[in-house]
């Protein structure tokens, strides 16, 4: 049957680019089925493509289901499209239908499915796909291997993904940098750094990922110490930190109450023009509280030339933490007043702002307020207000506001500051 001309237009769409719209691809797949020709592997591949780009995966997941008997290729285009767009059950799921179409994965498919394992934290279902991968020869492929040792780090699975290392036909600097920032972030701070010192034996010189990953890991681990040495380490080696190694050593440096050394990263701050950096704004703003210096970080508040909301909850949890708390109830009303959008991060700041003081009626005040405003406090996020004495707890953990006071861990400030930057 000879394929009309609107149908050949169409698949010429399909064919030629990966922006035609879903109208396109939903009067294409009508053309395909009316002409006969929805069995065309290049013609239902691509449009099997476009339909997973558009997030349309039921249609995606039907047209596949049609095919008579899908290729490979097939199956390999939607699950890297589930992947792309963390659709990880769906990604698994899939993968098992390769086989029961009698069909053999191959290393292209292997590290979506890897992937999907990692942001799923199924470590039992990565180690059989690691079999699996063993047993066919695919891990042997580099994208397969630098695959699982994400995947094993994530699941903070080191030895595993040390061995995987270990054993890679040919070791990448990628693998190498996750390895080692692995290690900080568990705080195990002599193998993070000697993987890092045999990277270099290897060859591999230190990027910003490399740097930056063990600076960020070290400082999530409580190794503040480490995550600053790193740091000054860094810039030694004539490498210059960016905006992401700055905001990640600022916290450490706060936690460390070293004001010296964050009033030298501010400087560095200012002569390289990172101060438009929302993250690191937030971060100056957060390590000048720690060091109990409320006039300079109001300053760089002050000094901002767009007020963003994450600068705007660190600077109210500073105020708190320096025991100013009518300031930061005002500056709070202010915010409000300017209509600007604050989120569960502002209102739990504000909680715990009064929380930690003892205002009582400011605590029922501001938490009646965010209920109001759409914003309902849950046992979890209660956690990170917790900071007051029980006294205040308790009158605030009533049975009409819906709170399990035993159920609610008593933790410092810091642990909501962490929350803070960047939110």
């Amino acid at each position: 049957m000879p394929v009309p001309r609107q149908a050949l237009k169409l698949l010429h769409i399909l064919n030629k680019t990966t922006t035609a719209s879903l109208s396109q691809a939903h009067q294409a797949h009508a053309h395909l089925l009316k002409t006969g020709i929805s069995n065309v592997p290049r013609h239902t591949t691509k449009l099997l493509s476009l339909y997973a780009n558009h997030q349309c995966f039921s249609d995606a997941q039907s047209l596949l289901n049609s095919f008579s008997g899908p290729d490979l290729f097939a199956f390999s285009t939607l699950i890297y499209a589930y992947t792309k767009f963390n659709e990880f059950n769906r990604t698994l799921r899939l993968f098992s239908e390769i086989f029961c179409n009698g069909l053999f994965p191959d290393a292209h498919i292997l590290p979506s499915v890897i992937k999907a394992c990692s942001g799923l934290s199924v470590l039992e279902i990565g180690k059989q796909v690691h079999g699996f991968g063993l047993t066919s020869g695919l891990t042997l492929d580099s994208f397969v291997e630098s695959s699982l040792i994400h995947f094993y780090v994530k699941c903070n699975e080191l030895v595993d993904a040390h061995k995987v290392f270990d054993n890679m036909v040919e070791r990448d600097m990628v693998s190498w940098s996750a390895l080692a920032a692995g290690y900080a972030r568990k705080g195990d701070v002599v193998s993070a750094k000697k993987v890092f010192e045999e990277g270099k034996k290897l060859g591999f010189e230190p990027n910003s990922v490399s740097w930056n990953g063990m600076i960020a890991g070290f400082n999530q681990s409580g190794c503040f110490v480490d995550a600053v040495f790193m740091f000054h380490g860094m810039h030694l080696g004539g490498f210059k930190s960016d905006g992401t190694g700055i905001s990640s050593v600022l916290p450490a440096i706060g936690d460390l109450r070293d004001l010296n050394m964050g009033i030298q990263v501010h400087g560095h701050v200012i002569k390289m023009g990172f101060g438009v950096d929302k993250c690191i704004v937030s971060a100056l703003i957060d390590m000048y509280s720690k060091c109990e210096c409320a006039p300079e970080m109001s300053q760089v508040f002050e000094e901002m030339d767009l007020v963003d909301l994450g600068a705007c909850n660190a600077l109210i949890s500073g105020l708190s933490r320096n025991g100013l708390v009518d300031e930061a109830l005002k500056l709070f009303k202010e915010f409000q007043g300017q209509m600007m959008e604050l989120n569960v991060v502002s209102w739990t700041s504000m909680i715990a702002c009064c929380s930690q003081h003892e205002s009582t009626l400011s605590v029922e005040l501001v938490t009646k307020d965010s209920r109001s405003s759409g914003f309902e406090v849950s046992n979890d996020l209660m956690m990170f207000t917790s900071i007051g004495l029980q006294s205040t707890l308790n009158s605030l953990l009533q049975p009409s506001i819906g709170f399990d006071s035993r159920e609610i861990c008593a933790r410092h400030f810091n642990i909501l500051t962490r929350l803070v930057v960047c939110k």
